[in-house]
């Protein structure tokens, strides 16, 4: 779970230039070897409708704002709360949605709130959350060997990547790493689980900061899944949606086919 010009066309974005291709450091080139996925947003549906129920329950009890300012404050506060947590202080998620809910109830003036009920619904949702369609192509397609790097306990991330019948040649979470993106320790250490280098994967999720920022941060080839079609800062990669990073490995497997020829 996580924060997020118009979406570029399906495999012509105009934000992913030839540079990205170049962005090895001189003396390291590698071939691109696998991609590297978030999950919630990128695979599966984010909870963008779970939380305006959330909402409701708030406004039930005694909200003094609107349902949309409501569901509004849940990402502040659980980026504040994930941003606290690392190492010896980390906390999983399932601790962490209590405290977001005792920030937001002190915000917005509710009052007897079951928080235990609402934590049920939130781990309902993650072991449940339907397949994106363009998410489903792309895995489909896919001519890598992909790997999941998700905020998210182990629990819930082992029984819906089973219920969907997924197969990734490798998961690493928060919970793994005892911290969370957009820290780089995560991408680091997942990085090192799947026997990859930075230069030999391409990384894509649908937060620009816990994984466009993040990833690039840990040197990885990053793409922004920008489903919500938000302004693009100047130089990032952005994409409309997974399936549009198809024809981009594509031609960056072109490309290292070219590169390997001509050295011969």
């Amino acid at each position: 779970m996580k924060r997020n010009l118009a979406a570029p066309n399906k495999g012509r974005s105009p934000v992913y230039q030839s540079p990205a291709l170049g962005c090895r450091r001189e003396g390291e080139e590698k071939v691109i070897k696998a991609v590297i996925l978030d999950f919630y947003g990128t695979i599966v549906e984010e909870s963008y409708a779970l939380l305006d129920r959330i909402a409701e329950v708030f406004v039930a009890h005694g909200a003094v704002l609107g349902r949309e300012k409501i569901a509004a404050l849940w990402w502040p506060h659980f980026r504040e709360q994930c941003d606290a947590t690392y190492g010896d202080s980390f906390c999983l998620q399932r601790d962490i949605y209590p405290k977001v809910f005792e920030c937001m109830a002190r915000e917005t003036g509710a009052e007897g709130i079951d928080f235990e009920a609402l934590r049920k619904e939130i781990i309902s949702f993650a072991v449940t959350s339907p397949m994106l369609k363009d998410a489903e192509k792309f895995l489909e397609e896919c001519p890598l060997p992909y790997y999941i790097l998700s905020n998210i306990d182990n629990a819930e991330l082992r029984q819906i990547v089973s219920l969907h019948g997924l197969r990734p040649r490798g998961i690493f979470t928060s919970e793994d790493a005892r911290e969370y993106k957009p820290r780089k320790g995560i991408f680091e250490k997942g990085l090192k689980k799947f026997g990859l280098s930075a230069n030999e994967a391409v990384y894509a999720g649908d937060s620009y900061i816990n994984d466009y920022c993040g990833a690039s941060e840990a040197g990885i080839l990053s793409f922004w899944l920008n489903r919500k079609k938000e302004p693009v800062p100047k130089g990032v990669r952005a994409l409309p949606d997974l399936y549009a990073l198809l024809p981009i490995l594509e031609r960056i497997r072109n490309l290292e086919n070219t590169n390997e020829n001509d050295a011969r």
